[in-house]
């Protein structure tokens, strides 16, 4: 049962608004439900990561200069693919047939998006952590880890069957722009949230290590007088 409203939690809490929310919409608004689906499954095979991590070291990752790495390498992503989605002059952003990006092309910018939001782990991490501080067992850990991907994927294959629907795609051929420049102010403001994210981190890292250090120097200088007497 508890199981059952951890995927339920799963499934409602991809309507929030995220990068990955942005990303699938705005495939499968641009080039139809097949990109959708190559988008959502992109996005699932960087769940596996996100729950791999989740259900083993947890967030403990992300405190270390890995994690810091994690977070700038993420938010310069995020303001790239603002740029990349950012309409231009008058041009329609909806591709003729032929112009339409390759399923692999889409698959990967999906995977990279999804990998580059840590934050992904700190929900998975904070979700799942109740049920796994019940069950130690590596096979239920491993359970909880698929069943994450599993729901996460096929969440966002719904969601890219919703905007399939045909008024949603009439309103977007006629307000292309429009949509693509609010879908693009969105990931750019997800991308200067991380690198704020990455800043605090780095000034918490800084501070941490400054103190651990101006400790150690003011326990020597107190031990020195100590032996001289």
């Amino acid at each position: 049962m508890e199981e059952l409203i951890f995927a339920g939690i799963l499934l409602l809490s991809q309507a929030s608004p995220g990068p990955d929310q942005a990303f699938v919409t705005r495939s499968t608004l641009a080039y139809g439900f097949g990109a959708g689906v190559m988008a959502a499954l992109g996005i699932g095979t960087g769940v596996v990561a996100h729950a791999a991590l989740a259900c083993t070291v947890g967030a403990s990752v992300f405190h270390s200069p890995l994690g810091l790495a994690l977070f700038c390498l993420a938010s310069c992503w995020m303001l790239y693919l603002a740029w990349k989605i950012w309409p231009r002059g008058g041009k329609s952003p909806v591709p003729a047939d032929g112009n339409i990006p390759p399923a692999s092309s889409i698959y990967r910018d999906a995977l990279l998006t999804n990998l580059m939001n840590p934050k992904a782990t700190f929900f998975f991490v904070a979700l799942a952590a109740p049920l796994l501080e019940k069950n130690h067992s590596v096979s239920y850990a491993f359970f909880i880890g698929v069943l994450i991907v599993v729901t996460g994927t096929v969440g966002w294959i719904l969601w890219a069957l919703v905007f399939r629907w045909h008024p949603i795609r009439i309103f977007y051929d006629r307000h292309a722009n429009w949509v693509d420049a609010a879908l693009s102010l969105a990931l750019a403001g997800f991308g200067i949230s991380m690198l704020y994210s990455f800043g605090r981190m780095a000034v918490e890292s800084f501070s941490s290590v400054s103190y651990t250090h101006l400790r150690a120097l003011s326990l020597i200088h107190i031990s020195e007088p100590t032996r001289l007497l």
